[in-house]
């Protein structure tokens, strides 16, 4: 099974729990051929670079999944349906890549190392 990606945005006036919702649905649209959900994150609200389907805003989600070419189509198809999805992207993730979450920093003080460690020379390997 091949690792896909997918960013969607649901119209701004869609209440959290219809979210939630559109959520649920798109997991089982995904599980239904044999997909595998492997992270779903909410970005909530924001706004939009340009406007779409007369919105300024929208809710961000990003789902991360495994499946075939079927399951994408189907989600894809399904995605065209729903009147509250604004817009939708899905690409194929390379699987040397994997799925990339962001890491929090620390407790050991990880948020104050790292603006030193970015700010320091590295050092070089030496020319032969």
């Amino acid at each position: 099974m091949a690792l896909y990606e997918s960013v969607f945005i649901i119209h701004p006036s869609t209440s959290d729990d219809d979210v939630n919702a559109i959520i649920e649905r798109v997991r089982e649209i995904i599980a239904k051929p044999g997909g595998n959900v492997v992270h779903v994150e909410t970005w909530g609200r924001k706004k939009l670079a340009y406007e779409v389907k007369k919105q300024r805003k929208g809710n961000y989600v990003l789902l991360n999944y495994e499946g075939g070419s079927g399951v994408v189509q189907e989600l894809e198809r399904n995605f065209r349906l729903m009147d509250s999805v604004l817009k939708f992207m899905t690409i194929k993730v390379d699987p040397r890549i994997g799925v990339l979450r962001p890491h929090a920093p620390s407790a050991e003080g990880g948020a104050a190392a790292a603006p030193a460690a970015e700010g320091a020379p590295r050092p070089e390997a030496a020319v032969s």
